[in-house]
């Protein structure tokens, strides 16, 4: 190397130094899971390349698993390089363009033709019921997930028989697949202060379940979850009080919406058009979305609490153009109003659901549902046998055919005449619905303040034992770079990347993860871009089929998954809370507008 090309390389590693000073980089004093750091992480990779410039083999680290040939991506930082990457008592310790001894009892992993990225966050999701969530967390790792955070849609993983501190004292003695935290549950908070369903919080049971909640947030807990579809008696007064009692503790909140959106334009003029044309656009600027304060009800208590909010699972609450005029809501709550909003969606077609809740138990005509969310009888298929005055109606797997059809059984559940097996656990029955817009995915996943959260989880039949899971549990990242990115070109393969890594650990706080950086955790995904792929389906006997593509999973140093198979590690750990959750959107923001200049947002 030349004076000159090396002054050159000092100049532009000073630079960096000087101008990037947005992100906190890993350091040995982070302890994973606290906030904060200040330090310059672009300008520590510019000098660590710098520095392995010089000496392509370093012969002073002792590592325990060596990542070499692969591509290595940090979103975080933009580095995009083939590098060696040496890990030691599960922290990243060197990354190096050249070779890094490996001697002893150090793995090699060898990544030719392969994306080292780190981990994925998945934002929502649950953990199937009691200690089940081990299997839940099985599934998970399986599509490259790392870090997954329960207790979602108004539901704590303890239940009522157990407080949030013996529940997370329980789960740090299992076996983990992957690093796992919670929230907790307005749902369950109800339950435990004896509210029953679709029944109205008194100040006194306010006060009652926020103490509870206080409890839990000292326990670990992330913050508090809401699900007023499920239980439309939970009051804005009530999640307002929670979401200030999780904000003081350091905590924020996610809700699964009271209510789904409609667009009665899109009833009166349907709109059949091709997507991503100016005529498209044009006919979303117009809009006459119904049931708008399912979205304003969130964003005014992240309003009244200052908190940290999540609007969750997106795409699969808001129908029939809607989900235009509900990304815009929130950007603008962002941008305007500096509110620290975020959203995620599953980028899953299919979802399995409660037959009588999402007929509103009968509130709402069928008829008049389904016109209102654009969708067909064909769509939706039974997820279990379902009985009318005892005799067989419509078996496993069986298609509706028609909407008188599904209003009949809507009326038979109003009249208490239809059940599901008597296996079953469903509150009526559970029902196959494959209705979320791809056109409404692909429109969510291009705002950098959406992140990805499978909204899955492994059951078991409490009367049976046999396995209950959705097919999204195994298919939200895989189906994210197979299917949106390299398939439908919806987003590139970087931008991906950095929904799946750095912008979620940026908006929770998770200063070691997120990030392949030296002094991060070593929570690794390695994948083939070309292969990558979700294959579960709403199919029997395919709904718990694993991805396609990931090859390698890497768990606080560990390897979980070698080349689809578990390798018997089980290195995750229970992530207790003990920082502010900074919620900082406008962080996240910025970052993605310095990684992806020239795209609109």
């Amino acid at each position: 190397m030349s004076y000159r090309s090396r002054k050159s390389e000092l100049i532009i590693a000073v630079l960096l130094a000087l101008a990037a000073m947005i992100l906190p980089a890993c350091s040995s004093s982070d302890n994973g899971a606290a906030g904060g750091g200040s330090s310059n992480s672009e300008a520590m990779y510019a000098l660590s390349t710098e520095k392995s410039s010089l000496a392509s083999v370093e012969s002073l680290a002792e590592y325990d698993l060596v990542i070499q040939n692969g591509r290595v991506i940090d979103p975080a930082t933009g580095r995009d390089q083939t590098a060696t990457v040496g890990i030691k008592d599960g922290v990243i310790t060197k990354i190096a363009p050249g070779a890094l001894p490996c001697e002893g009892d150090c793995q090699v992993v060898d990544a030719s033709g392969l994306i080292v990225s780190p981990g994925f966050i998945n934002t929502h999701t649950h953990e199937g019921g009691g200690m089940q969530f081990v299997e839940s967390g099985q599934a998970y790792v399986q599509d490259g997930i790392t870090f997954w955070l329960g207790g979602n849609c108004g539901y704590s993983p303890n239940g009522t028989s157990m407080s949030m501190p013996a529940w997370l004292d329980e789960a740090e003695l299992q076996g983990l697949y992957n690093n796992y935290a919670t929230l907790s549950g307005h749902n369950t908070l109800r339950r435990n202060v004896g509210i029953g369903f679709n029944k109205p919080e008194s100040p006194e049971q306010i006060t009652q379940m926020a103490a509870i909640l206080e409890g839990d947030l000292a326990a670990g807990s992330f913050g508090v979850s809401y699900g007023t579809f499920y239980d439309p008696g939970g009051t804005k007064e009530a999640m307002i009080a929670l979401a200030k009692a999780s904000k003081a503790e350091g905590g924020m909140a996610a809700s699964h919406t009271r209510e789904i959106t409609f667009d009665l334009l899109n009833i009166l003029f349907p709109y059949d058009g091709p997507a991503f044309t100016p005529s498209f656009y044009l006919s979303q600027k117009i809009n006459l979305v119904i049931f708008k304060d399912s979205i304003t009800e969130a964003i005014d208590t992240c309003k009244e609490a200052d908190i940290p909010y999540i609007i969750s699972h997106l795409t699969d609450m808001a129908y029939n153009g809607s989900i235009t005029w509900a990304l815009d809501t929130i950007q603008q709550a962002i941008r305007w109003q500096g509110l620290p909003l975020a959203s995620d969606v599953i980028g899953y077609d299919t979802f399995k659901n409660d037959f009588y809740a999402l007929t509103r138990y009968g509130m709402i005509p069928v008829g008049t549902l389904f016109k209102m969310a654009g969708v067909k009888p064909e769509q939706f298929w039974m997820a279990e046998d379902v009985f009318v005055d005892d005799e067989l109606y419509m078996a496993a797997y069986e298609r509706m055919t028609s909407v008188s059809q599904a209003e009949y059984l809507a009326a038979m559940f109003k009249a208490g005449r239809a059940h599901a097996g008597p296996d079953s656990d469903s509150g009526s029955v559970a029902i196959w619905c494959n209705i979320v817009d791809p056109v409404s995915t692909m429109l969510a996943i291009k705002r950098p303040f959406v992140f990805m959260g499978n909204d899955g989880g492994v059951g078991r039949n409490s009367h049976t034992g046999a396995v209950d899971v959705q097919p999204r549990s195994y298919s939200c990242f895989s189906r994210l770079l197979g299917h949106w990115s390299r398939d439908l070109g919806a987003i590139s393969l970087k931008q991906a990347l950095f929904k799946a890594t750095i912008a979620p650990a940026l908006w929770l706080g998770l200063d070691k993860k997120g990030r392949l950086q030296e002094g991060c955790d070593a929570d690794i995904t390695i994948f083939n871009p070309d292969t990558i792929i979700d294959r579960a389906k709403a199919e029997a006997g395919q709904l718990d089929l694993p991805p396609l593509g990931i090859e390698y999973v890497i768990v606080n140093g560990q390897i979980v998954v070698e080349h689809g198979t578990f390798t018997g590690n089980t290195p995750g750990k229970v992530v207790r809370r003990t920082w502010q959750i900074p919620g900082n959107t406008r962080q996240v923001i910025a970052l993605y507008h310095k990684r992806f200049p020239l795209l609109p947002f």
